[in-house]
């Protein structure tokens, strides 16, 4: 009997035990800002190549594990690409290349595009969208409207 009184307790002191506190969740620990047009790219092509910064002020580190872009008439590709790992106080900038694949789809005038991004840390793993502001809505505006409703080139 005594036994399982000391089995019952140590269980019941194993569960209530103090846990560490594994720090916020990804999203309260990170900001993401947009960076504006990456110096010398221009926007040529049909796409638009910018910065974007993401900062930890919180917690753990923060792994980016993806950013996606959510038109499927948009094609997006980052450098360094992602997996990475931003340490808390710091800041990592990325390049993103976002791309125009199909004017018939493209969004025009977009009041509010995002990207979608995948966060992760020690509490958890999240996906997360990210409103960059206007700056980011009409500079991609302005590559799609140029690169889909120029004149077609005469051969």
């Amino acid at each position: 009997m005594t036994a399982v009184a000391v089995a019952a307790g140590s269980v019941f002191l194993w569960v209530t035990r103090p846990r560490p506190d594994p720090g916020p969740w990804p999203a309260q620990a990170v900001s993401v800002s947009y960076g504006g047009a990456v110096p010398g790219s221009g926007r040529t092509g049909g796409a638009l190549r910018f910065s974007l910064g993401i900062r930890v002020d919180a917690g753990p580190p923060v792994t980016v594990e993806s950013i996606r872009q959510p038109s499927p008439a948009l094609g997006l590709t980052a450098s360094p690409n992602p997996p990475v790992t931003v340490k808390i106080g710091s800041s990592r900038t990325i390049v993103i290349v976002v791309a125009v694949r199909d004017c018939k789809r493209a969004p025009r005038n977009a009041g509010l595009p995002f990207l979608d991004v995948t966060l992760r840390n020690a509490r958890a793993k999240q996906d997360q969208s990210f409103i960059l502001g206007d700056h980011y809505t009409r500079d991609l505006a302005r590559v799609v409207a140029d690169y889909c409703e120029r004149p077609p080139r005469l051969s």
